[in-house]
């Protein structure tokens, strides 16, 4: 019968061994990859980046092109051609004439600025989506640490899980324990694969959204992490609330769009004022004197017939005004909640954090090694040893979990104040060295 057992839980944990086993052949090491490595790989070529300093580039040349003045007209007439003639020679008069429109006064002036104006967002688009990436690559930065760091744990209670396998075996083979408590041992190994299966692909998922941000093949592996930061030092909330207001990308972009719906109302507003048309020219007149010709000609804006056009643009940039201020007022309350949010989730994560590291953790490891020499003993069954095991389990899970709330919780706070605190910002990551 012990043979039988021994074959039996031999088999389950072959079973469960060979997946996991397979999963575990490992390539040549990549280098280790610091987060802020990370983020300067991103900025720099993020594919979406790329493309908006594009778009900010061409309108970089689009105010030159406003203030330019429209290309003239070069003319050339020919009268009194008879009809029954094919030579030009015979007609009786060529005009040569040079036309130039010229906008009303002030007009290209505000165009220019409308464009200066269009590219200023264009480039606050470009902070927008970088300070977008910057929160992108932490989060899966973190989620990645936090789904390898769950892997060695998982291990790290393989391990603790065999010696205990290997005492259910003892007993047994004295005849201390029964066949079920044996049985339970594997299964408990067995399901310790089954999550390390589950992490490794999680781990898997974060590196190729991980890759993607930073334009590299998402099937890329990625090196050692540095460990995340344990402590955050946060000044009080109303000073990033006033900070968030000066620095946060989204709040000065709509403040560029609401200066931009005031400039095009100027410019709607200066279609009231009349454009001019110069035109100069010289007539050859075969067998009389040649002479000079201009013409001068100006536009009549407010015509009856065409004004309802311009007072509809002036009414339509005038709506859009008050739409963007009113943007304008919700972004900035919309902030406000989320430097809030941010704020007491980063509190909440670095509290959880130091209690699970300073009193979860030691408890649940004292009341493991307890319980071990009590089943050693047999002062208490195997369900109760395995409940100690799962406990700790939870716990360093819990810890490092709460880890990476407390980087993605930080991330967030960053994104809503628009400052990396890791750059300068008023918290400080401390130093730390890389995981395995």
């Amino acid at each position: 019968m012990v043979n039988r057992i021994g074959w039996v839980a031999a088999g389950l944990l072959a079973t469960a061994l060979a997946p996991v086993a397979r999963a575990q052949e490992p390539p040549v090491a990549p280098p280790p990859l610091s987060l802020q490595t990370a983020l300067d790989e991103a900025l720099e070529h993020n594919p979406t980046l790329v493309a908006l300093r594009r778009e900010h580039e061409a309108a970089t040349t689009r105010p030159a092109q406003a203030l330019s003045l429209p290309p003239p007209m070069i003319e050339a007439q020919i009268w009194q051609w008879p009809i029954n003639t094919i030579n030009p020679a015979d007609a009786n008069m060529y005009m040569f004439m040079i036309g130039q429109e010229l906008p009303g006064r002030g007009k290209r002036a505000l165009r220019e600025s409308l464009a200066v104006k269009d590219a200023a967002l264009a480039e606050a688009d470009v902070a927008v989506r970088a300070r977008a990436v910057v929160d992108e690559v932490k989060r899966a930065y973190a989620a990645l640490f936090l789904a390898r760091k769950s892997r060695e744990v998982f291990e790290d209670n393989l391990t603790l899980v065999r010696q205990l396998v290997d005492i259910s075996h003892a007993k047994y083979e004295t005849g201390r324990i029964s066949q079920q408590d044996v049985l339970k041992a594997v299964v408990e190994l067995s399901r310790l694969h089954e999550e390390i299966i589950g992490v490794e692909e999680r781990a898997r998922l974060a590196e190729a959204e991980l890759n993607a941000l930073l334009d590299r093949p998402v099937g890329s592996p990625i090196g050692a992490l540095a460990e995340p930061r344990t402590q955050v030092v946060l000044p009080d909330v109303a000073r990033l609330q006033a900070q968030a207001l000066d620095a946060q990308p989204e709040l000065a972009a709509a403040r560029l769009a609401l200066e931009r719906a005031d400039t095009s109302l100027a410019v709607e507003q200066s279609g009231y004022k009349p454009d001019f048309f110069v035109q100069g020219g010289y007539m050859v007149m075969p067998g009389m004197t040649d002479a000079w010709m201009a013409r001068a000609g100006i536009s009549w804006p407010k015509a009856p017939w065409s004004r309802g056009r311009l007072d509809a643009k002036v009414a339509e940039a005038t709506a859009d005004v008050a739409a963007r201020r009113a943007a304008l007022a919700a972004a900035e309350r919309a902030v406000g909640l989320a430097v809030e949010q941010a704020y007491i989730r980063v509190q909440a994560a670095q509290a959880r954090a130091d209690l699970i590291r300073t009193s979860l953790v030691p408890q649940s490891t004292q009341v493991l090694d307890v319980s071990r020499v009590a089943y050693q003993t047999d002062r208490v069954d195997f369900l109760a040893l395995i409940d100690s095991q799962r406990v700790l389990l939870a716990v360093q899970l819990d810890y490092h979990r709460a880890l990476a709330d407390l980087e993605q919780a930080t991330a967030d706070l960053e994104r809503a104040v628009g400052v990396d605190f890791d750059a300068g910002g008023p918290a400080a990551r401390p130093t730390q060295g890389e995981s395995r």
